[in-house]
């Protein structure tokens, strides 16, 4: 049985001293990543409007965008079309995962010679834990330019640094100077410095959460921040309002490790990939990178999703989305993986455009809570137990480069669906790049 702790939340008012809560949170922002990185890299790229973008075609849209084309308006989601109609010279970069990985490793280490890393909240956002003198306010200022100065040896790019009480506040703190800024943030300085801006600017609050506050009578920052705890419980649902009027108020909130619930991949397939043929093999591709992800972390799958998104409907006009789910008993074996994905996609509807899929593996269960089959029989397969050919794979593809071992239901799809980066994951390009050299250059 794990232990809680006593109190999920404190909050530190120091009242001893007369001062504020301490700050304890450094927060790095780095601005604009994959187009800075790009920028950095191709100075024809330098001072014009830049979109990063997963294909090249007109009919995807921008993941990333500079800060050139951020003040015309073009932003993360904006479509290519819609990019180009607004700025006809907006200049495209294909992203390059392995590239934006290995210049945030090489960040990671920049920070470090200057105050330790704390946590990696995302490819481009660091927390770090301030004691002692850093807490001064001028001690922690020092710090962050020290880090300023720490990254551009390694790379021409800004980061915006927000100096709290937590990290909550540290993080929003970053985002108050952009681009390329510090700022201090005290507890007493709340909730004035964020007055000029919205609710949904608020880390954690997205649409839906931005309407429950509404019908709470919550429509402005100083509203939220007036708010008795027992009314943000209510909106939120539980503790986790409890930890946002703590944090709000410079106060530590404890939130228990979360657990993996999923893994897997979904991919905008390029014009010359739409074809039923294409879009299977690349979700085959999809399927064996997620099972190895899947093993790695030690996970059993006991449910996979299959998602498709397809072209216009010739009744309304509309493009439309399909979706099927299995579950099963819970296997780490590709091959039985992809005997449940044939499954899936032999239920697809008819023979339009595929535009885009996606692949899930779902309700894991850990290694160590999954008993074998009762009614395997090994005898069927006298040279390999269970899962081994998989687990061969694995090793040859650790050691001589991601796809040097698969299976063949993938071969027609290898060069789609490139490495990619979640909100809150970061691939490893050593085990998961296309590239030989894990994409490095």
């Amino acid at each position: 049985m794990v232990r809680q702790p006593q109190s999920i939340i404190t909050i530190d008012h120091r009242p001893e001293a007369g001062l504020p809560a301490a700050l304890r949170s450094l927060f790095i922002d780095f601005d604009a990543w994959f187009a800075s990185v790009e920028q950095a890299l191709d100075p024809r790229l330098r001072g014009k409007p830049v979109g990063v973008v997963p294909v090249m075609t007109d009919k995807t849209c921008c993941i990333a965008t500079s800060y050139e084309a951020k003040r015309l308006g073009i932003k993360t989601g904006t479509a290519v079309w819609e990019a180009k109609k607004i700025c006809p010279d907006i200049q495209l970069a294909l992203s390059d995962t392995g590239r934006y990985v290995h210049y945030h490793q090489q960040m990671i280490k920049a920070i470090e010679s200057c105050i330790p890393v704390d946590k990696v909240v995302s490819i481009d956002e660091m927390a770090c834990t301030l004691t002692g003198d850093w807490q001064r306010p001028d001690k922690a200022a020092e710090i962050a330019r020290q880090i300023k100065q720490a990254v551009s040896k390694v790379l021409a790019v800004t980061c915006s640094i927000g100096i709290a009480p937590n990290q909550f506040l540290a993080k929003m703190a970053s985002k108050l100077d952009k681009p390329d800024g510090i700022r201090v943030l005290q507890a007493t300085d709340l909730p004035g410095a964020f007055e000029h801006l919205e609710l949904e600017d608020l880390t954690g609050v997205g649409r839906g959460m931005h309407r429950r506050l509404q019908r709470a009578g919550i429509n402005t920052i100083r509203q939220l921040y007036a708010a008795r705890r027992e009314v943000l419980r209510s909106v939120w649902g539980g503790i986790e309002g409890e930890r946002v009027y703590a944090e709000l108020r410079g106060g530590l909130a404890y939130r228990p490790p979360s657990e993996r619930r999923s893994v897997g991949h979904s991919h905008v397939l390029p014009p010359e990939s739409r074809s039923p043929e294409k879009a299977l093999a690349i979700l085959h591709k999809m399927l064996q990178k997620a099972a190895f992800r899947m093993r790695e972390m030690n996970y059993h799958a006991a449910g996979m999703s299959l998602s498709l998104w397809l072209d216009k409907n010739s009744h309304t006009g509309k493009r439309h989305s399909w979706g099927e789910h299995a579950q099963f008993a819970p296997v780490n074996d590709t091959r039985d993986l992809i005997h449940v994905l044939k499954a899936l996609w032999a239920r697809r509807p008819g023979q339009k455009k595929i535009l885009a899929v996606g692949v899930q593996l779902s309700d894991l269960v850990s290694d160590s809570d999954v008993s074998g089959d009762l009614f395997y029989r090994r005898d069927h397969h006298p040279d390999l137990a269970e899962g081994n050919l998989s687990l061969v794979a694995d090793k040859i593809n650790k050691r001589f480069g991601a796809q040097t071992a698969y299976f063949g239901g993938a071969k027609e799809g290898l060069q789609g669906a490139p490495m990619r980066i979640a909100f809150t994951q970061i691939p490893d390009p050593e085990l998961e790049s296309d590239r030989p050299d894990g994409g490095r250059q």
